[in-house]
């Protein structure tokens, strides 16, 4: 590889993107405390990239300076990740910041994080052990966003002497992330259509897609990128940072990497929080993720002590004003459960519906707006709002008795039909303020669905997912779930991209099949106010929840008159584990806790199980039984 060097000038171009991270300058005592140098480096492709090195004045400590690669956020350029190198300076790092490719000044064309920035990232860290004053063994790679996806990169293909990486503001499925459940997200176009970016023509191929709605060619795109399906490769130590309220990447995909590594015993630190995509900036925690990074890189690269935190670990800060932060070994953190509301009487309730019920949502759809002109609208705006309107249906709970913790991924299960050929069915939660006379709906977060292939009146069975969250609900407040198939990031904003189609759209519950959402709850939870004395119609056994499980769960079942109740649970063998009922019982609605340490004395191991349902008259007739299956995992 070619390169060229000169001597730069202590001047740092600041970036808004990260101009919290300033405060770290006042370490460096002067610039003159390091050296810089501009070079280029050319790839295999012939392509030029652009590059600064920062290292310590000073001999160098015996077998070279460890060194970082510093990579920018989409749109940027290295100079953004100047501040970051002089601090990794302080702390006895060289570093190299480099323009990726189509960014910058550096050449060539950006294929939206593709095959190419992969072998360009390589090419980079080969320079950069060349260097004569660098430990070609002691590398890390962090960065923002992009310089995140490619900090995942550098694990993901094991490149070589990378040490431990810290990826920030991106996780593995960042691609998957913009495209879920049949659905595209206003990030994608987004990231499409940055002018401070030159792209391929890959661009153009996917832009094509989004407008014609294609959206398996689309998926080809994607995972032609996605790095999700390869975290089982990662081996080296990972920290990564995330935001609660990131709209391109949610929490969701950093917690399913930190359960891979941490059950394969690969060391991870997460930090969830804020400073992600769109939310405004914290200095006090974008200080504590840079504490970490360099922590977690002076242990596994320098081999420093980690002051005797375990591994894993996950700071989580909930979104009160100030971010207050708390320390877990495990997550979710413990002790956890999950609230189940259901959908019931038009409201949110801990018992399920006793009759059928459904409740309409719906789209209309203005075609003279065409989906070109909302690609060039970017989804947003006074013609985009003027083309689409939404009736979405809500639904409210009591109010709380005392304050929750809701930390975790918030999931349910839907019942939905609608009329057209394919429709959308997102759930949104909110923390609702007020009293009847007026609400304050606070959105905290949405799962996103889409409906791709319907026969009018078929009844979609929908197992959703909402984006992770950590967020206080005060006591009197209540917990409220939006139905729409019109999910906005903003007043005059889509935050999923809608299907151009008008549709006529029905959440449906009933006693069999009940429309619920789980909470997840940090600690105990405070009963939510239901209404007592009203009777089921008819016997159900329903799933237990959480399933799996480990080690508690909960199966609730409804007696439409006085019974003679039995409820066992058996193995794969058909032998009895335990007996959690065997008695009369009142009509009304029933939940009961099994807990899998404490089965009478019996040896639970992970593995299938089955809880089975007996009614009886008081007569001794069987009038009524159900069996349905389960899953512990320790």
């Amino acid at each position: 590889m070619n390169r060229s060097s000169s001597r730069r000038e202590c001047r740092i171009n600041f970036s808004s993107q990260i101009a919290c991270l300033t405060i770290f300058l006042a370490l460096s005592e002067t610039c003159s405390a390091q050296i810089w140098n501009d070079v280029t480096i050319v790839m295999s492709d012939g392509v030029v990239l652009e590059a600064t090195i920062v290292r310590p004045l000073g001999l160098p400590p015996s077998g070279g300076f460890p060194g970082i690669v510093l990579v920018h956020g989409f749109g940027g350029n290295k100079d953004q990740m100047l501040p970051i190198a002089l601090a990794m300076a302080v702390y006895g790092y060289a570093s190299i910041a480099y323009s990726v490719r189509g960014q910058g000044n550096s050449g060539g064309l950006s294929s939206v994080s593709g095959p190419r920035e992969i072998h360009d990232l390589l090419g980079v860290i080969q320079y950069f052990r060349n260097a004569q004053w660098i430990n070609p063994n002691k590398i890390g790679v962090t960065g923002g966003s992009q310089g995140g996806i490619h900090s995942w990169m550098a694990a993901i293909h094991q490149m070589p002497g990378v040490r431990a990486v810290a990826p920030l503001i991106a996780t593995p499925d960042f691609a998957r992330a913009l495209v879920p459940r049949g659905c595209v997200t206003y990030g994608l176009p987004r990231e499409l259509t940055l002018s401070s970016v030159r792209y391929t023509t890959d661009r153009d191929r996917a832009r094509d897609f989004i407008i014609a709605d294609e959206y398996d060619s689309l998926l080809v795109f994607i995972d032609e990128r996605d790095l999700g399906r390869f975290v089982d490769s990662v081996r080296i130590p990972v920290f990564q940072g995330l935001g609660w309220a990131d709209f391109l990447f949610p929490v969701n995909g950093g917690i399913a990497a930190r359960s891979n590594l941490a059950a394969r015993g690969v060391p991870i630190w997460s930090y969830f929080g804020t400073n992600g995509h769109g939310e405004p900036v914290d200095t006090i925690q974008a200080a504590l993720v840079l504490q970490k990074t360099i922590q977690w890189f002076d242990h596994w690269i320098r081999g420093f002590s980690l002051d005797g935190d375990s591994i894993p670990i996950v700071f989580y800060a909930d979104d009160r004003p100030g971010w207050p932060w708390h320390t877990t070994p495990s997550w979710p953190p413990q002790p956890n459960n999950l609230l189940r509301l259901y959908v019931s009487g038009g409201e949110l309730r801990t018992s399920p519906p006793f009759t059928a019920e459904s409740y309409q949502f719906s789209l209309a759809y203005d075609s003279s707006y065409t989906p070109e002109m909302a690609w060039n609208d970017l989804y947003g705006g006074g013609q985009f709002m003027a083309a689409f309107t939404s009736s979405p249906v809500r639904f409210l709970s009591e109010p709380l008795q005392t304050d929750i913790e809701v930390t975790g991924i918030p999931v349910g299960r839907i019942f939905v039909q609608g009329d057209a050929p394919k429709f959308q069915a997102h759930v949104r939660f909110y923390d609702v303020v007020g009293t009847g006379t007026g609400f304050d709906w606070r959105f905290v977060s949405r799962t996103i669905n889409g409906i791709r292939q319907n026969t009018p009146g078929q009844i979609h069975e929908l197992d959703v997912e909402g984006r992770a969250l950590s967020h206080i609900v005060s006591a009197g407040n209540r917990i409220g779930i939006e139905v729409t198939s019109f999910d906005l990031l903003h007043a005059d904003r889509a935050n999923t991209i809608p299907y151009f189609v008008s549709s006529s759209s029905l959440l449906l519950t009933s006693p069999s099949s009940p429309s619920y959402v789980d909470i997840p709850v940090v600690g105990s939870i405070p009963v939510a106010v239901s209404v007592e004395g009203r009777i089921p119609a008819s016997y159900v056994l329903e799933q237990n929840y959480p399933n799996p499980f480990n080690p508690t769960t909960k199966i609730p079942f409804m007696l439409p008159k006085e019974s003679i109740v039995t409820l066992k649970i058996y193995n794969v063998l058909g032998q009895e584990v335990t007996t959690l009922v065997n008695e009369p019982r009142l009509p009304g609605y029933f939940v009961e806790d099994w807990d899998a340490t404490n089965s009478f004395g019996n040896k639970v191991s992970s593995g299938v199980y089955f809880y089975r349902m007996e009614a009886r008259e008081t007569t001794g007739s069987v009038i009524f039984t159900n069996v349905k299956r389960m899953i512990l995992l320790k």
